[in-house]
């Protein structure tokens, strides 16, 4: 395979994309680890590179469709880099505003490097017949089954359109679906240690005209039209704001620790809510926080630190063998935001379609359940824990929630709406569950549930 250079930004995206298709890893490490090495000198061509790559893992296969429908070579028989090479093209041409000739141009360009004269011609000629149907591209006939056609149309994986179609119907299916395909709002979360969140919208609003305040949580800002790097601004650097989707935001309030006490975050990622707890308990108290990787314990410890946040002590490890050390009935809140398969964050990690499996929603419930089960000791009487997901399948939501309640009958679902804003009434059921959906609220998808452990009587 030719080798491509590393200060072109479509050349590092489709180097980018060869390697995500061949072993479907990651798609954030694989595009941090491609971008660190290519040197790009200019913000806007990283950026680019990024736009490109999740662009065409979140078409996927629309625009193999579409490709189709002008090659006579089927896709699978392609070598990997005019296969990705087309995607990519064809991603500009469908979805971006790129001029066509500086689309066809550019992949033709890097199609050359090595190829013999038939390729060029091939990849030149597949892209212009795109072009020439950019304004009305072809699409899937709704003729087809409702499973096949959503499927091709909305880039999802079948298995997960016939799961969706059963509990949501066809219209609601489909605008779960396109709202998964959208580019997500930035979201932060206004430091309340440092600045009120009126503060910092009337601060950033400077900067950026279109950041306004979230609906449901009293701290979050939608910074609408920035399209900046968010560590480059000044508001970041002094510590007054963390980006945080409101969903997210929304699940710290709902276990609502109080200054003073000791609360467990069992996983606590780069910090995002374990600062958020922070800040809702006056920088008072301890926070116990716990992660399997070093990398994202480092990335909280540096979060807290801008943040001015000093109450909180870090574990790298396994949170259920880690808490022993403490004793039963140590902590007054746990926050288990437990790892799931991400459902509801599609539109953030296009990449979770294709590497999600339906054996997932057996094994992932298992691990859910054993952290609820491992943890319940570490509570004390009467106090509070959260469980949470960021997804949508009720496997890894109620069916969590209901078995655990059936072995553990110390406790019981506690109404959220005591704690949370008023405005969040319409994303609880009847049923006491958090719920928070893209095509619904404009969100990240969450679950979440308040238990109680009763007291001894």
């Amino acid at each position: 395979m030719p080798k491509l250079p590393r200060r072109n930004p479509r050349a590092m995206a489709l180097k980018t994309l060869i390697r995500w298709e061949r072993g479907k890893p990651l798609l954030d490490e694989i595009l941090s680890e491609v971008l660190v090495k290519s040197v790009l000198p200019d913000p806007r061509d990283r950026a680019l590179c990024g736009e490109l790559v999740n662009g065409v893992v979140r078409h996927l296969y629309y625009l193999d469709y579409v490709i189709s429908r002008f090659s006579e070579e089927p896709l699978d028989r392609m070598d990997p880099q005019v296969r990705n090479l087309l995607r990519l093209a064809t991603y500009q041409l469908l979805f971006t505003r790129v001029p066509a000739r500086a689309a066809v141009a550019e992949a033709v360009k890097l199609v050359k490097r090595g190829r013999g004269k038939w390729v060029v011609s091939f990849v030149n000629a597949v892209l212009r017949k795109i072009a020439e149907v950019r304004e009305r591209p072809p699409e899937p006939p709704r003729e087809m089954n409702p499973v096949a056609y959503l499927s091709v149309r909305y880039s999802y994986p079948e298995w997960m359109v016939t799961r969706w179609l059963s509990r949501f119907g066809e219209e609601e299916t489909e605008r779960l679906l396109a709202a998964g395909n959208e580019k997500p709002p930035l979201v932060v979360r206004a430091n309340t240690l440092r600045v009120t969140r009126d503060q910092l919208l009337n601060y950033l609003k400077a900067e950026i005209p279109g950041a306004e305040a979230c609906r449901y949580s009293p701290e979050g800002i939608i910074l609408r039209g920035f399209r900046g790097r968010i560590t480059e601004l000044r508001a970041f650097a002094v510590g007054w704001l963390q980006v945080q989707d409101e969903a997210s935001q929304l699940v710290s309030l709902l276990l609502s620790p109080r200054p003073g006490e000791r609360v467990l975050d069992a996983c606590a990622g780069v910090g995002g809510k374990t600062t958020h707890l922070a800040q809702l308990m006056q920088n008072t108290g301890r926070i116990y926080a716990y992660d399997l990787y070093a990398w994202r314990i480092e990335r909280l410890r540096e979060n807290a630190e801008r943040l001015g946040i000093t109450i909180v002590e870090s574990f790298t490890g396994e949170v259920v063998e880690g808490v022993k050390a403490f004793g039963a009935g140590f902590f007054d809140r746990i926050l288990i935001d437990a790892p799931c398969t991400g459902t509801g964050v599609i539109r953030r990690h296009p990449d979770i379609k294709w590497a999600r499996k339906p054996e997932d929603l057996t094994k992932v419930p298992e691990k859910q359940l054993a952290l609820l089960c491992g943890l319940a000791e570490s509570l004390k009487p009467g106090g509070v824990m959260v469980y949470a997901t960021c997804s949508l399948e009720p496997e890894e939501n109620e069916e969590v929630v209901e078995k655990f309640l059936s072995s553990h009958p110390e406790f019981e679902i506690e109404d959220p709406r005591k704690v949370l804003p008023e405005a969040t009434r319409e994303l609880v059921d009847e049923n006491g569950f958090l719920r928070t959906y893209p095509h619904r609220h404009g969100l990240d998808g969450f679950f979440g549930v308040r238990l109680r452990k009763r007291r001894a009587r």
